[in-house]
């Protein structure tokens, strides 16, 4: 839970270990049949993995089921908390997945969690008319997101922090130095914008911290079905989710979504949220870092040195007009 473990940057290129697809334990499958009478565990299908967690999608008469199983111990707390967050939002009323439980076995270790599954298209959009539908939902679920008192999620132990002050800044301190000259003096460069732009951030908040096409689901009528993965439960700055915006479309969707958003933005709002995502692929390198994986830091070296000569080429574009 809290500052993310892995970026989402580097979801395609994450090898995992190879007990991925093992099949449903015995006690979790007991736990199952208890809790969700009617399933048929003898269907269920892997639909997911993530870096601790493989969710599985298990038939059902009245409707099939996520189940979201873990892959490491560390992850039976993540569970457990996104569990309950995902009760609290369901009651906010905003559009996630429902019926959200945890299945626990006989001595009250968590196995599993379990939820909906829900039908839907990935918010792959193209088209005017498409985007600004999407926009306008998109803001209109961060304006709600938002605006809930964090307190309403304090059984879910989430994180606060200031992503500058907090995040951003230790990692450049701790692994610039595992940088190219060319590629450490731009990241440095971004992390002071960044410091400069934070001097005054709105009130912190619940945020989704991974919002991306294949996390939010739309119906046949192009609205928003559910948002799901959420990444932790985090209070932080409202900008963060628009980084991802950023990330994942573009500056102008991103844009689009923040005139239409109803929390507060100050003047430096998108230019953290820009440097939020020009940083994302630092993130890979502490990750790396933390848990040994040469991958995963050669791909976040060659990430962030591609961004900084980008970075520099539109610089110097600039400069000759």
């Amino acid at each position: 839970m809290g500052v993310p473990q892995a970026s989402p940057v580097c979801a395609k290129m994450v090898r995992m270990p190879d007990h991925i697809d093992r099949p449903l334990s015995a006690d979790l499958v007991r736990v199952l049949h208890e809790a969700t009478p009617g399933v048929d565990v003898t269907r269920a299908v892997v639909v997911g993995h993530g870096f601790d967690v493989v969710a599985w999608r298990v038939p059902s008469p009245d409707g099939d089921w996520l189940v979201r199983v873990p892959r490491l111990p560390e992850a039976r707390a993540v569970i457990e908390s996104q569990q309950h967050f995902a009760a609290i939002l369901e009651r906010a009323g905003l559009p996630v997945p429902r019926e959200s439980a945890l299945l626990r076995g006989a001595d009250g270790e968590v196995l599993g969690g379990r939820y909906r599954y829900v039908e839907g298209g990935l918010a792959h959009v193209s088209g005017r008319a498409a985007r600004q539908h999407l926009a306008a939902s998109i803001a209109r679920f961060l304006t709600t997101l938002h605006a809930l008192d964090p307190t309403s999620a304090a059984s879910c132990s989430p994180k606060y922090y200031e992503p500058a002050r907090d995040v951003f800044g230790p990692m450049i301190a701790q692994h610039s130095g595992l940088l190219a000259p060319a590629t450490r003096a731009w990241v440095i460069e971004v992390g002071r914008r960044l410091e400069r732009a934070s001097a005054a951030l709105p009130a912190l908040v619940l945020v989704h911290a991974d919002l991306k096409p294949e996390h939010i689901l739309l119906s046949d009528e192009g609205d928003i079905a559910a948002v799901l993965d959420f990444d932790g439960v985090q209070v932080t700055d409202p900008a963060l989710d628009f980084s991802r915006l950023i990330q994942h479309w573009d500056h102008a969707f991103a844009s689009d979504v923040l005139r239409r958003y109803g929390g507060p933005v100050d003047a430096d709002f998108m230019v953290r949220a820009q440097c939020y995502r020009d940083l994302d692929a630092l993130q890979v390198v502490d990750t790396a870092v933390s848990r040994d994986l040469p991958e995963w830091l050669a791909w976040g070296r060659r990430h962030l040195a591609a961004r900084a000569a980008a970075a520099t080429r539109s610089h110097a574009e600039r400069a000759d007009r």
